[in-house]
């Protein structure tokens, strides 16, 4: 008795240590559109439209003098062409990031093709990376489709008009 006790016991505890892994990017390790095994990299796919269409691989990180140097390779797994964006964030061994004002790099990803990225971290401090694609975000291309979506006409529920702005149909007070 004591023994299948033990037992079940150890078993629960490593089920509970094989999934200690959390967060965002769990869908896509399981699907393994992401390559977690470098322990200085953090990879993020920023939509869920990109997982089983692009994978994240091939991460190398060394010391190039003083400074580090990482490469990661992203890949199409599909026969669409992709208009996407990255940005690479270098850490200290603490996870703060090092240099402030990260930019994001447009890049177009055709069919089955492999592209590669590199970066060199901006300190001595520099240890690990994040490493994030995502689709490009146009802050006046969303503007523009919200300023849009507001002034297209739509149904309206009494009192208002019949047809009215949806800026004005979303501030109306359902009872």
């Amino acid at each position: 008795m004591i023994r299948k006790n033990l037992l079940l016991a150890l078993i629960c505890l490593l089920a509970v240590g094989c999934s200690a892994k959390r967060g965002a990017n769990m869908q896509y390790l399981a699907q393994r559109t992401i390559d977690d095994t470098h322990p200085r990299a953090t990879l993020i796919l920023g939509h869920t439209d990109l997982v089983n269409n692009i994978l994240i691989t091939n991460v190398k990180v060394a010391q190039v003098g003083l400074l580090p140097k990482a490469g990661i390779d992203v890949q199409n797994l599909t026969d669409n062409r992709y208009s996407l964006e990255y940005k690479i964030v270098w850490r200290d061994k603490q996870g703060f990031p090092i240099d402030v004002g990260h930019v994001w790099h447009r890049f177009v990803l055709t069919p089955r093709k492999i592209k590669s990225f590199q970066s060199v971290g901006k300190s001595e401090d520099a240890y690990s990376i994040q490493f994030t694609v995502r689709f490009p975000d146009d802050l006046y291309i969303e503007s523009d489709r919200q300023e849009r979506e507001s002034k297209e006409m739509v149904p309206c529920p009494p009192p208002l008009p019949p047809i009215c702005p949806r800026s004005m149909r979303d501030r109306v007070q359902f009872k």
